[in-house]
């Protein structure tokens, strides 16, 4: 026998059984190789070798129910399950309801089927490639939520957002979607209007006053908007586990590589309920076309590699190359319509901008921590209404969430590995628009020891994305 029972005071699921293999076979294949654990043997300190979803006692987190019996099932693994009255209570928070779709767009297909079950399960992890609509697909689940809250007056749904710039987004997509719940922002600059319905957050505003402010624990109801920024140990997803309601819900377009990470989101807010994946969304032509053309820098003298740090060396001598910035200028003094360069480091960003600045007839700008939300508005705006603009922005900034329809070119000027940041950057051009037909993204490859591995990484994630590439060899002189 196999038993879920629930534990109310640790909000988690507790597995019961006498069938010990059984347990730890389950219990080991949610679970991970401690990476770090032979560094820290090497410092002389203890690390656990492999790290566990699932403790040793048998708590996780709920989410992971659906994980577990999926497991056995997979595994034709033949044994009696039980679930208690306690978890049944837990797992059954969904809702009945017909659905509403009177909004100021109409929803495409998939978007109703992700509202249906995610209204069903109560719960869930959503998939959405960038451009999927996320946000209106949000706005509506919310509006279905509200409309079948018996006093309305007392609905309250927290949208947790990454940063500053998608509380602005996201609150005038919301304003502009035909939803008629109260709608109010939350950032360091403003506080929430608590007689609002719907309150939308960035996640340093949450972290650094959660505590401060009770009524976030007790709301209705819980959306996550790129949640694959919730990782295994971090503050903020520790506060999503404080917060009581079961009706949590997560929005992304690409879940963590790492399992960890993805039970952490899926034991938290649920499992995956739809994944609709960035080529399927090309394919029926939601999305504009893309192609990448990946420039391979032949540098004279490469670096020599004198330090213990060879990495940072690698980065300090491509982002002063006067050889590479003064390509990446004549590349973009070549380029017709809108450029995005997205930078990992602000001395990369400054430096890269002052050749820019040199083009005749281009507007440059540079976003980086310092330009507020609203210059960053501003600038975006100015890139929607107008063509031949040049934005330098650092990838932390402008990788995720950010909507920019009348963008042509993107140039991946800082390389880089990330299997997340690099299909949530390609993301940021591939909305349609009536000037573009097609999104070309321009990888710098710098032919040097890191450079070379990380650029093969980079076509793996285009292989899996379905993404064509090309490769030039450009030489130094």
């Amino acid at each position: 026998m196999l038993t879920f029972d629930y534990s109310p005071g640790k909000r988690k699921i507790q597995i019961k059984t006498d069938d010990t293999d059984l347990f730890n076979r389950i219990r080991e294949h949610f679970s991970v190789e401690n990476e770090g654990a032979r560094f820290a043997r090497y410092r002389g300190r203890f690390a656990a070798r492999r790290k566990y979803a699932i403790t040793g006692t048998g708590a996780c987190e709920v989410g992971l129910y659906w994980e577990i019996r999926q497991y056995l099932i997979n595994n034709q693994i033949k044994i009696d399950v039980e679930v208690t009255d306690k978890l049944q209570k837990v797992l059954k928070v969904g809702r009945d309801i017909e659905l509403y779709k009177d909004f100021a767009l109409t929803l495409r297909e998939y978007q109703e089927d992700v509202i249906k079950k995610a209204l069903k399960l109560g719960r869930g992890t959503c998939v959405l490639g960038t451009g999927a609509g996320k946000t209106l697909t949000t706005a509506a689940l919310i509006e279905n939520y509200f409309r079948s809250c018996p006093d309305k007056d007392t609905f309250k749904c927290v949208v947790l957002v990454p940063d500053l710039g998608l509380v602005t987004q996201t609150y005038d997509e919301f304003m502009n979607s035909g939803t008629t719940f109260k709608l109010t922002k939350w950032t360091g600059k403003t506080k929430p209007d608590l007689t609002a319905n719907v309150v939308i957050c960035n996640i340093g505003i949450v972290q650094s006053q959660f505590d401060a402010n009770d009524w976030l624990k007790y709301v209705d109801l819980l959306i996550v908007d790129e949640c694959h920024k919730i990782k295994a140990s971090n503050k903020i997803s520790k506060i999503v586990s404080k917060i009581t309601t079961h009706n949590k819900y997560g929005f992304t377009g690409t879940l963590p590589e790492n399992n960890l990470d993805k039970w952490s989101i899926i034991g938290k807010l649920g499992p995956v309920i739809y994944e609709k994946t960035s080529y399927e969304l090309r394919l029926e032509d939601y999305l504009a076309n893309v192609n990448v053309k990946v420039l391979n820098l032949e540098y004279n003298t490469p670096p020599r590699y004198l330090s213990d740090n060879a990495y940072r060396e690698e980065l300090d001598f491509i982002y002063e190359s006067h050889f590479r910035s003064d390509f990446v200028t004549k590349l973009c003094e070549k380029l017709e319509n809108n450029t995005l360069i997205l930078v990992n480091h602000l001395k990369h960003g400054h430096y890269l901008t002052d050749f820019l600045c040199t083009i005749p007839n281009k507007r440059v700008y540079f976003i980086c921590g310092d330009v507020d939300v609203e210059e960053r508005d501003e600038i975006k705006k100015i890139m929607e209404n107008n063509t031949n603009v040049i934005c330098v922005a650092m990838s932390a900034i402008f990788s995720t969430g950010i909507n920019i329809k009348n963008l042509h070119n993107i140039i991946f000027a800082s390389g880089g590995k990330s299997f997340i940041r690099t299909v949530q950057s390609i993301g940021r051009g591939l909305r349609k628009h009536n000037l573009k037909s097609k999104l070309i993204i321009f990888d710098i490859c710098d032919r040097l020891r890191y450079g070379i591995r990380h650029c093969e990484k980079r076509k793996e994630i285009y292989d899996a994305e379905k993404i064509k590439y090309s490769e030039t060899n450009i030489v130094e002189k």
